[in-house]
């Protein structure tokens, strides 16, 4: 009950918001870009050391459109993994509400709760603050064989070339409160390119690679270096590779590597 509950309230949110972006200004970033839309795929691979078996693949393949002053994107996840398969489909909307405040809202259905969350959902609100502040505060549902709720919060800073992120989740599970933490640095070589660093600890609900651990790890580190770069103008390539170390429930350790390319089209 809680589940439709709770996803009953995001899709209430959607509506609201939807009908409160027509009346409202549109960022900066929405006026300089005239794309009206975007084709994008990517490819993950990800190689574990011991007895993990074969690497894993996920393929995700989008398409964007702005519409007035949202951007909406429609997405299938396909993944190999545990040498099985199953697709995910997702949809994610970035409600623009005033120069100062906007949204994002996602919801995901697969009908394999082991590759993916049976059902996922989400929402955050983003206000921009003096001084080029950025914060965030919103919740992230995942159900696998049991309902997950996860609560988030962050805050980001641009400085000269460089934007700088500290973000958290929390989850109360049974008696526990897992927690996750994650420090993100971009430095922009301009106004389209830049290169991140990522250093975390917990797993993120965001991220499909690995958020189907949330049933099994204890605890993780990880490191993560990405690169965004525009070969033409409405062309954009993504790089990215990383390392996680992973605690699972027998008290056992596992590493976790991590390459990925996507490319996105604009039109």
């Amino acid at each position: 009950m809680k589940r439709y509950c709770f996803s009953f309230l995001l899709l209430l949110a959607f509506v609201f918001l939807y009908t409160f972006v027509k009346a409202q200004d549109s960022a900066s970033y929405i006026k300089k870009d005239s794309t009206l839309n975007s084709v994008g795929i990517k490819y993950d691979r990800t190689f574990f050391d011991k007895e993990k078996g074969k690497p894993w693949h996920l393929v995700s393949v989008e398409y964007g459109r702005k519409v007035k002053k949202t951007l909406l994107l429609a997405r299938v996840n396909y993944a190999n993994r545990f040498e099985k398969s199953a697709t995910q489909v997702e949809a994610d909307a970035y409600p623009i509400l005033s120069k100062k405040l906007y949204a994002y809202i996602n919801i995901g259905y697969s009908a394999n709760n082991l590759l993916f969350p049976g059902f996922r959902s989400g929402l955050s609100l983003y206000f921009s603050l003096p001084a080029k502040f950025e914060v965030e505060a919103g919740a992230r549902y995942l159900h696998f064989d049991a309902p997950i709720y996860i609560y988030t919060a962050s805050i980001g800073k641009y400085y000269k070339k460089f934007w700088f992120n500290t973000s958290g989740f929390l989850s109360p599970q049974n008696s526990n409160i897992s927690t996750s933490l994650f420090f993100k640095s971009r430095y922009y070589i301009n106004d389209n390119d830049f290169v991140m660093l990522l250093l975390g600890t917990g797993l993120s609900p965001d991220n499909t690679v690995d958020n189907t651990l949330f049933n099994t790890y204890l605890k993780s580190n990880k490191v993560e270096l990405s690169l965004r770069r525009a070969l033409q103008k409405r062309t954009i390539i993504f790089l990215s590779a990383s390392y996680n170390k992973q605690q699972l429930q027998n008290d056992s350790y596992i590493n976790q590597y991590n390459a990925s390319v996507g490319f996105q089209f604009g039109f």
